[in-house]
């Protein structure tokens, strides 16, 4: 997976499913013979919404891809793009009333859509760097981040892209959609914007020293000052649209992820909260109110984690996906093992048949299960699908949820997976890797059954 899908995942969309290879290039037409068609439109709009997710003509072109140098990747990776944005536009251009404008007018702003737009001329020294093997980049992030730096780029192209993203977000502020359509087609422009203030900073590779901290707390706070004052003119134009605070509480955790600026986290959460009080003429808005929840519940999450691992018990109150309201104080003197996992992380999803005959074998003894899928509401079926096969009855919590305000993946840094917390009877947490053959020593142990 390139950088930039790594980074891109996690950057205010709704994530498309993975790329995929036809079995030829006849596939696409095929499935427009196999639909009935009505109408050139639909015919359009089936080519753009399967052209989405398809990387490849087929399977020898995509060995023939990553057996390729980096500049070749990335112009094939360029061209898709290109193909993708160019259908989506000329969708927008001909069916500005279509029933599936909406929808394509989203997919123009999505990542997939977004092409890097590579110069046609690239200097021969520097062609000389960017055809080197792509497996180098692999094993050197150092120099895999400098020939990104390095691909020379055709602004103009890239200019009329912005230009155009931005006239069509003014005319479909202006027709008669709904206003939660506005409001997220002007979410999604900002995402567009903030992928590019992203890339640019991770481009970089900032290592940031601890004795220059107060310059790069400088620093990050001047960077990402438009996207703050953006937020909140978004949040008081839509005041009432209740989805801001998942939004806002998205933005906020990827501004700062541990590489990029985390002191801003407390901060931007603070600033949130005071705009929102009951002294804003707003405030009894849903949105407002939402807000005001979010930043609070956060604030009052990161003042429960400061020092937690040592001396304090663990504090975590939400509502489970049956709505049952869950607190882990009313569990101190059990034992609760708290399962961080995802429906795209198999090693999770297969270990919880033994998870479950361990909950089965001590439930009675005191032991307790807490599930945190770490998915939000576009997955919940999935997840219900995943859980009742599993036939896991213990509570479950949808971690970016539209009911949840805190995203404990994110809270609690939780950055790879499986990840498996156990809590003794005082509610610490004294295992942070409670799974496979060491995890019913465990409970037994702080069952005190041994």
């Amino acid at each position: 997976m390139t950088l930039k899908s790594i980074i891109l995942f996690y950057a205010l969309q709704i994530c498309l499913p993975y790329c995929v290879c036809p079995q030829n290039n006849k596939d696409i037409s095929n499935l427009n013979k196999r639909t009935e068609i009505n109408s050139q439109a639909e015919k359009d709009w089936i080519e753009v919404d399967t052209i989405k997710t398809y990387f490849c003509q087929s399977p020898k072109e995509l060995d023939r891809y990553y057996n390729s140098t980096f500049l070749e990747q990335r112009r094939f990776e360029d061209e898709i793009e290109k193909k993708r944005l160019q259908l989506a536009e000329a969708f927008l251009d001909k069916h500005p009333n279509d029933k599936h404008y909406y929808d394509v007018l989203k997919y123009f702003f999505h990542y997939l859509f977004e092409p890097k737009f590579i110069s046609n001329k690239i200097p021969d020294s520097t062609a000389l760097v960017l055809n080197q093997d792509s497996k180098l980049t692999k094993t050197n992030r150092d120099f895999f981040l400098s020939q990104l730096r390095a691909l020379p780029i055709d602004m103009a192209a890239r200019d009329r892209w912005l230009k155009k993203g931005n006239e069509l977000v003014v005319k479909f502020l202006e027709s008669d959609a709904t206003l939660e359509q506005k409001a997220k087609i002007e979410i999604s422009l900002m995402g567009r914007d903030l992928r590019i203030a992203l890339l640019l900073y991770e481009y970089l590779n900032l290592q940031k020293n601890t004795m220059e901290s107060t310059y790069w707390e400088r620093f990050d706070t001047y960077y990402w000052e438009s996207f703050r004052l953006r937020l909140k003119t978004l949040l008081f134009k839509y005041p009432d649209l209740e989805e801001m605070a998942l939004f806002i509480e998205q933005l906020i955790t990827i501004v700062s992820r541990q590489y990029l600026s985390p002191v801003l986290k407390e901060t931007y959460l603070q600033y949130f909260l005071e705009i929102t009080d009951s002294n804003n003429s707003n405030a009894n808005q849903k949105g407002i109110k939402a807000v005001h929840t979010m930043a609070k519940e956060n604030l009052k999450a990161l003042e429960a984690l400061r020092g937690f691992e040592v001396t304090k018990p663990l504090e975590m109150t939400f509502t489970s996906m049956d709505g049952n309201k869950i607190d882990l104080k009313t569990m101190r003197g059990k034992v609760v093992l708290i399962d961080f996992w995802s429906i795209r992380c198999g090693p999770c999803i297969n270990e919880m048949p033994d998870v479950k005959a361990l909950y089965d074998k001590y439930r009675d003894k005191g032991f307790e299960v807490i599930g945190i899928a770490a998915n939000g509401d576009s997955e919940k079926e999935h997840v219900l699908e995943i859980l009742k096969r599993q036939k896991v009855d213990w509570p479950q919590r949808l971690d970016k949820g539209s009911e949840a305000t805190v995203s404990y993946h994110s809270l609690y840094k939780i950055t790879s997976l499986p990840t498996v917390w156990l809590l003794d009877r005082e509610g610490k947490v004294v295992d942070k890797n409670a799974r496979g053959v060491r995890l019913e020593p465990l409970i037994q142990r702080y069952l005190g059954l041994n």
